[in-house]
């Protein structure tokens, strides 16, 4: 009867309605992972002769392009630059959660004079837009004090080019992570942090072992948003490196496109794309079997005491 019933509610108008209007919204999101897929399965002279419609059929499939992006090729270093995406990533993630999570710490938990002051100067310096600061970042990276070449501020390329630029040329602290983990150890009361001092509990024993475990869901979201962001960065080593050992996979990308403009051969489209897939699907991956904490964190940010 149940199941009757259950069918019965399932087969109305509004109901298919709404199924076909989210299978349809569906295959309009995956259409560009489709056309990605099929793509990569030309060659690069079939794809510039031919005049791309809705889906690219190809006449003569290859998995030429799939293979250079899973194994790597003679004329391509994916596998490198794979490398230096993850490496860049899982770098960037634990700095992102650690100083997140200190921040939010002492901006929620600490009593001193200006506190709100300086924290709304922080949120502040996260409305300027990103490409604002592109070229006072490469002025800071270049004029890095005894790098490079450099005297003091001048006479050298500094820090450019180079790993430094990954390791610290990026934020000192995860302002937005900060405030999230803020907004959620508001709604603790304090009274935990007073019990466990009178137990014995030292400043980074209270952190790591009572409050971290608290925030598992936000750092979760914090470490899942800040990963999604950094693989998918390409304006870092492409603005600020020009070797090719150390670019990442989305730089890499930026670049070939960038020399397809001016081609001396036929462009290897098709590799692009199929590189463009390479980027996409881990961050789905990511996405999916993490999403949970994302829906999660965001929430706890919101509950008060």
């Amino acid at each position: 009867m149940n199941t009757s019933v259950a069918a019965k509610k399932s087969l109305k108008p509004v109901n298919l309605l709404a199924h076909v209007v989210l299978l349809v919204g569906g295959l309009i999101l995956l259409y560009p992972i489709i056309f990605m897929i099929l793509a990569g399965l030309m060659t690069k002279e079939e794809y510039a002769r031919t005049v791309l419609g809705l889906l690219p059929i190809a006449e003569a499939p290859t998995l030429k392009n799939f293979a250079a992006l899973v194994l790597g090729s003679s004329d391509s270093k994916v596998q490198l630059y794979f490398f230096n995406s993850f490496l860049r990533t899982v770098y960037s993630v634990f700095w992102a959660v650690l100083t997140a999570l200190l921040g939010g710490y002492v901006f929620g938990r600490l009593r001193f004079r200006g506190r709100e002051k300086l924290f709304l100067l922080l949120l502040a310096t996260q409305m300027i837009p990103a490409v604002v600061a592109l070229i006072p970042t490469y002025i800071q990276l270049a004029r890095w004090p005894f790098a490079g070449g450099n005297h003091i501020f001048y006479g050298g390329s500094g820090i450019l080019d180079s790993w430094w630029v990954y390791l610290i040329g990026g934020p000192a602290i995860n302002i937005m992570g900060s405030f999230l983990v803020k907004q959620s150890l508001d709604s603790l009361p304090y009274e935990l942090d007073e019990a466990a001092k009178v137990d014995g509990a030292s400043t980074f024993r209270l952190i790591f072992q009572i409050i971290m475990p608290l925030q598992k869901p936000i750092l979760a979201f914090i470490a899942i948003s800040t990963a999604m962001g950094i693989w998918n960065d390409w304006t870092t080593p492409f603005f600020y490196t020009s070797s090719d050992r150390l670019q990442t996979l989305p730089a890499a990308i930026a670049r070939m496109s960038a020399l397809a403009q001016n081609p001396v051969g036929i462009p290897d489209y098709p590799f692009m794309i199929t590189l463009g897939l390479g980027v996409t699907i881990p961050l789905l991956i990511i996405f999916f079997i993490f999403q949970r904490y994302i829906v999660q964190g965001l929430a706890n940010t919101g509950i008060k005491g």
